[in-house]
């Protein structure tokens, strides 16, 4: 009797035993799924950030270069010191490489890739040839801002803000563009996809470290 009256208690506490282990997988499961497709959309998202925030560097940028244009003696709004000083930059021969501002180009430049990151967040597919082509573009754009970078820190002696907000947007386009192409590799589910998914993963963190390392070289460089 005391057998027969012990076992519901036991079939009811290993039922909420297992009740418990369901709701744990299943909340891993949902955990793996959100995780999934975080890394779906990272890409995008740092490539629409970098995107944004250069194009708004390249806009203002612009606009105080017309204004400098009407008046020589205004003062750009990104003028915060000597050393912070985008007037000294705006009016030297660097600023104006192909003729006409640089800004006008990271303009054109910058919203093509808001419409591209607008895109892949969409989930928009495109081939490894056009992300070739795209990453091809975009490292000719991070040379040229370390080319830049140094002009601004060994000849002008003087550090533009917005220029240097453009080049860390230039930078996160570049490592989205790099885990774009490593997608293909990490979906084949072949010995090398781990290995290749880790690298990606690293990326972002790796061009952060690489644009705090511009510009505080920049900085050291100047004072």
């Amino acid at each position: 009797m005391s057998v027969l009256r012990s076992f519901p208690s036991r079939f009811s506490m290993e039922s909420h035993s297992l009740a418990m282990i369901i709701e744990c997988r299943t909340g891993l499961l949902v955990m793996e799924a959100i995780m999934s497709q975080a890394k779906k959309y990272l890409p995008g998202a740092l490539m629409f950030l970098g995107s944004i925030s250069g194009f708004t560097a390249s806009f203002l940028l612009t606009v105080d270069k017309i204004a400098l244009l009407k008046d020589s003696q205004f003062v750009p709004s990104c003028n915060i010191s000597e050393t912070l000083n985008c007037k000294s930059v705006m009016l030297s021969e660097q600023a104006e490489v192909f003729g006409f501002p640089n800004s006008l180009i990271g303009i054109g430049a910058f919203a093509i890739f808001i419409a591209l990151s607008i895109a892949v967040l969409a989930g928009t597919g495109f081939p490894s040839w056009f992300w070739k082509i795209a990453l091809g573009g975009t490292a000719i754009a991070v040379i040229f801002c370390h080319w830049l970078a140094y002009q601004t820190t060994f000849v002008i002696g003087a550090l533009c803000p917005y220029c240097m907000v453009a080049w860390s947007g230039t930078l996160l386009i570049f490592s989205s563009i790099i885990q774009e192409l490593l997608r293909p590799r990490i979906e084949q589910n072949s010995e090398k996809s781990a290995a290749v998914a880790k690298i990606s993963q690293v990326l972002p963190i790796f061009h952060i470290l690489w644009t705090a390392i511009l510009i505080g070289s920049a900085f050291v460089g100047v004072n």
